[in-house]
């Protein structure tokens, strides 16, 4: 039986494949992660690739790929140490994106003539069907392809495709979530979870009062104030005011 070079790896890949809940798993945290830092939005791109390293940490953990680092005791342990065993192992570049266009395996400034693609580096995506494997010092002609733009070194997302379908062995299968290209969160979540009106009531105001008053009925809107007070958006003399407001319109 052909394997992918590495024993960690194949370790990874026999698990998820012979364990389907923990296949779910990963399957529902790359979901729940496009949801939390859709990578269309620039700023959030570094939390969705972060994440990705995280959910591949966590998969590998449950594969015995990763076990505590050394000096692990009943305070438990330092999860930075964590992932940079995972790290140790494999880079990995995640996407949300069904086609495969340019993948960015190393920014630099200058000419990036000292830029080298030298580590093993698991591709995970929808575009390759869950993650693939490619190691350019194991396989040099790998290493060739990779192309300097002007502020990065990249790999056509081509290649790696094609590399899945030809490496079975480099290959686990999982449903990665495909991005439909725009967040459905509130973009203004992160600053509202700051400025909640209950400690900041003056800086807050732009935010509360931009919330609509009337969007279905009575009840309806009884359950959104009721929520938004739930929430913290809402302090409990603005949720009086605002019912008080409603009931008397």
């Amino acid at each position: 039986m052909a394997t992918s070079g590495s024993p960690e790896f194949d370790k990874l890949k026999a698990h998820l494949e012979s364990t389907p809940s923990v296949r779910r798993e990963v399957e529902f945290a790359f979901s729940a992660l496009l949801t939390a830092a859709n990578p269309s939005d620039r700023g959030l791109r570094f939390l969705f690739g972060n994440g990705a390293e995280w959910i591949i940490a966590a998969a590998s953990w449950s594969a015995g790929v990763l076990v505590a680092p050394a000096g692990h005791n009943a305070n438990g342990f330092d999860l930075g140490d964590l992932l940079d065993k995972a790290r140790s192992l494999w880079s990995v570049k995640a996407s949300a994106s069904a086609s495969s266009g340019q993948i960015r395996l190393i920014n630099f400034m200058g000419d990036g003539a000292a830029a080298e693609w030298n580590e093993p580096t698991l591709f995970v995506g929808p575009y390759v069907d869950g993650a693939v494997l490619l190691d350019p010092v194991a396989d040099t002609d790998l290493a060739g392809r990779a192309r300097r733009s002007s502020d990065a070194l990249v790999l056509a997302g081509g290649i790696v495709k094609k590399y899945a379908k030809q490496h079975p062995e480099n290959h686990v299968q999982f449903d990665v979530q495909v991005n439909s290209g725009a967040s459905t969160n509130d973009p203004y979540a992160f600053v509202k979870s700051i400025l909640e009106p209950a400690h900041f009531p003056v800086l807050s105001k732009p935010f509360v009062e931009s919330e609509p008053l009337h969007t279905g009925s009575k009840v309806d809107e009884i359950s959104r104030l009721a929520q938004l007070k739930a929430d913290w958006i809402l302090s409990e003399e603005q949720f009086q005011k605002a019912l008080a407001d409603l009931l008397g319109s």
